[in-house]
């Protein structure tokens, strides 16, 4: 009984331990961003309704993101992350690449957001929660990212790469580059 018992906790421990995601490293918060604003809109599709911007810019510790999007399916919650590579003159979301994750964490497990240096740095939804709407509303967030960043030296730099919009299925729904906005303030929202 007592051999069951320990044989038992140790095989828990032991799939455990296999479903962490330990063959990465942890992103670093980022501090001394350059200062500079970048915003991605999404693209004027007719294939979807899902329209809106994400601006990011520099903070002493990291950066701060300002989501608004509007367009979206009722009562469905709608993945977003930062894209590695930009979206093509064709507009082909698909071709954008798989998420900003310089630290190699991937997809599986799932980010847990009670552990955001664990997640891959372009997984905002994941970090931060996805898109979720009633009807007729948009969808508008801001929050603080300490582990993007504004210097193109960096692995954690996005300014030249891109964000997308899922569906719940992980299709691409919408997407758009991001661009330099400003440098040397912060904008008023």
């Amino acid at each position: 009984m007592r051999l069951t018992l320990v044989a038992n906790v140790f095989l828990g421990l032991c799939l455990s331990a296999a479903a962490s995601p330990t063959n990465f490293t942890r992103a670093p918060i980022v501090v001394d961003n350059p200062s500079k604003l970048f915003e991605a809109r999404l693209l004027e599709k007719n294939t979807t309704t899902i329209r809106g911007a994400l601006n990011i810019w520099a903070r002493s510790i990291g950066v701060k993101v300002h989501a608004d999007f509007w367009g979206l399916p009722k009562e469905q919650a709608l993945p977003y992350h930062i894209h590695a590579r930009r979206v093509p003159e064709n507009g082909s979301c698909e071709a954008t690449g798989p998420h900003l994750d310089p630290y190699n964490r991937s997809q599986d497990p799932p980010c847990d957001a009670t552990r955001p240096e664990t997640c891959e740095v372009g997984d905002l939804s994941g970090k931060h929660s996805p898109m979720f709407t009633a009807v007729y509303e948009s969808f508008e967030a801001e929050y603080p990212d300490h582990f993007l960043s504004t210097d193109p030296n960096s692995p954690a730099y996005f300014g030249d790469l891109s964000i997308v919009v899922h569906g719940p299925n992980s299709e691409r729904l919408n997407c758009g580059n991001f661009v330099l906005k400003q440098t040397g303030t912060e904008p008023s929202y």
